[in-house]
């Protein structure tokens, strides 16, 4: 886990799993980390290949605990499944989600 602050926003970059095996120890260094003052928490989730209700229920807390303060909650990257499960969550709807692009197939004019 990468975390690292620049002026008043932190960005954290987790890796592998977001489950009830991890969440403990990542949230813990998160809170520790987090000052009131912080305006921005993004969290790069590009590396993340499964997350579980635990995993959700972290995101959860973690945006409620920026809302509390007035900052900003950010989820970039998420990879496909993870993005899935977050829009069936509708967590996309709570905060934003920054996607990766998609890849361009072409365009229908290609194949005439």
């Amino acid at each position: 886990m990468l975390i690292e602050r620049k002026d008043h926003t932190v960005y954290v970059e987790l890796d592998g799993a977001l489950s009830s095996g991890t969440v403990l120890s990542i949230k813990d260094r998160i809170n520790e980390f987090l000052r009131q003052d912080d305006k921005k928490l993004i969290i790069n989730l590009s590396k993340v290949d499964f997350v579980d209700s635990k995993g959700l229920e972290f995101i959860i807390s973690i945006f409620n605990r920026m809302k509390k303060y007035n900052g900003e909650f950010v989820i970039e990257y998420p990879q496909l499944g993870v993005q899935k499960l977050m829009e069936m969550a509708r967590l996309d709807e709570m905060f934003q989600v920054i996607k990766t692009p998609e890849e361009k197939t072409g365009h229908w004019s290609d194949f005439e």
